[in-house]
C-alpha cells in the first residue's frame, strides 16, 4: 500500500483503478509514474472548408502530428485539389496513413509505434542526408550541372526525419512513461529537439543555395519565390570553396555529437569564425555574391547553434 500526495494525484487524475508504474533512476531513486497518462489526449479533429488549400490542410495536420496525436479526423467535403494534401503527407510525415474515408470524413492514424523510434538514429540520419545534399551541390558546381529541384526533393527525407523526431520529443516531454522508454533525460530531449530543428533549417538553406546556381526557373523556385540571378565564375568558385570547407566543419560536428565529447565540441565552437565565407573585393555580380554570403553565414550559424546547444546542456 502506497499513499500519494493529494496534489500529485489530482494533477494526473489518479484514482484507485489507474495503473501506476515504478521507474528507477541511475542513482537508485524510485519514481512513481502514471501508467497511461490519460491527461494526454491522443485524438483530435480538424474542420476543412471549401477555401482551405492543400498546404494549409497539411500544416494543420502537421501541427496535430507534432503535438503527439495518433488519430486525426478531418471533417468536410474535400475536392480533388484539396486531396493533394495526401501527396504532401506521404513525402513529409512518417507513419501517418488514411485508415477511414467517407464523403465528409477522413481519419488519419499514426501506424508507427513511438517506442520503436531511436532519436539518436534519426539525428545521425539527418546528418548523413544533409552531407549527401552538400556533396551533390559541390559535384554539380564542379561539373557545371544545374541542380533544378533535385535538392528540394532530397530535402523531403530530412523533413520526414525532422517531423518524426520532433513528434517524439514532444511526446516524451508530455509523457514520463514514454520518456523512460527512450532512456533519455528531459534535458537530453530538449537538446535533441533543438539540434533536429537546426538540421531542418540547414536543409532549407541548402535548397536556397542550389537555386542560386540554376539558370532556369523551376516549379520549386516559383513556389518558394526565388529568382534567377546573374552569375560569374569567380563568385561561384567562392561558393564552391566555402561549401567544401563547411562540409568538413559539419562532419566534425556530427563526430563530436556521436562521441558526446564536450571538450572537442567546445574547441570546434570556438573555431566557428574560421569557417566563415571569404569574400573577394570587386566582384562583378554583387547581388549574386550577397545572396551567397547570406546563405553561407546562415549555414555557419546553424552549425554553431548545434554545437552550442550540445555544450550548454
Amino acid at each position: 500500500m502506497v499513499s500519494l500526495p493529494l496534489s500529485w494525484s489530482r494533477r494526473f487524475e489518479i484514482d484507485k483503478k489507474r495503473e501506476l508504474s515504478l521507474q528507477e533512476t541511475e542513482d537508485g531513486i524510485l519514481s512513481i509514474i502514471p501508467g497511461d497518462m490519460k491527461n494526454v489526449k491522443d485524438e483530435t479533429s480538424i474542420s476543412i472548408t471549401k477555401t482551405t488549400t492543400s498546404d494549409k490542410i497539411y500544416y494543420r495536420i502537421l501541427r496535430a502530428y507534432l503535438s503527439g496525436y495518433s488519430r486525426i479526423t478531418l471533417f468536410g467535403e474535400l475536392n480533388d485539389e484539396q486531396m493533394d494534401f495526401l501527396d504532401i503527407i506521404h513525402k513529409r510525415i512518417v507513419g501517418l496513413e488514411v485508415t477511414e474515408q467517407q464523403e465528409d470524413r477522413i481519419v488519419l492514424t499514426d501506424l508507427l509505434k513511438p517506442e520503436d523510434v531511436s532519436l539518436d538514429k534519426i539525428v545521425n540520419q539527418m546528418f548523413s542526408f544533409i552531407t549527401v545534399m552538400v556533396k551533390d551541390i559541390i559535384s554539380d558546381i564542379e561539373q557545371g550541372i544545374k541542380p533544378g529541384d533535385k535538392i528540394l526533393d532530397r530535402d523531403s527525407i530530412t523533413v520526414r526525419n525532422h517531423n518524426l523526431a520532433y513528434r517524439c520529443c514532444n511526446m516524451a516531454l508530455k509523457d514520463s512513461v514514454y520518456l523512460g522508454r527512450l532512456r533519455k533525460k528531459t534535458n537530453e530531449i530538449l537538446v535533441l529537439s533543438r539540434i533536429v530543428r537546426s538540421l531542418d533549417m540547414i536543409g532549407t538553406i541548402l535548397i536556397g543555395i542550389s537555386y542560386l546556381i540554376n539558370d532556369e526557373m523551376t516549379a520549386g523556385m516559383r513556389k518558394h519565390h526565388y529568382k534567377i540571378l546573374e552569375k560569374d565564375e569567380e563568385t561561384t568558385k567562392i561558393l564552391l570553396d566555402y561549401l567544401k570547407k563547411w562540409l568538413l566543419y559539419f562532419q566534425d560536428t556530427k563526430m563530436v555529437l556521436r562521441e558526446r565529447n564536450i571538450e572537442k565540441a567546445t574547441n570546434l565552437y570556438i573555431k566557428r569564425f574560421d569557417y566563415k565565407i571569404k569574400v573577394a573585393k570587386g566582384t562583378r555580380k554583387p547581388e549574386y555574391l550577397s545572396h551567397i554570403t547570406d546563405f553561407c553565414n546562415q549555414l555557419n550559424m546553424m552549425t554553431a547553434l548545434i554545437l552550442r546547444d550540445f555544450i550548454m546542456y
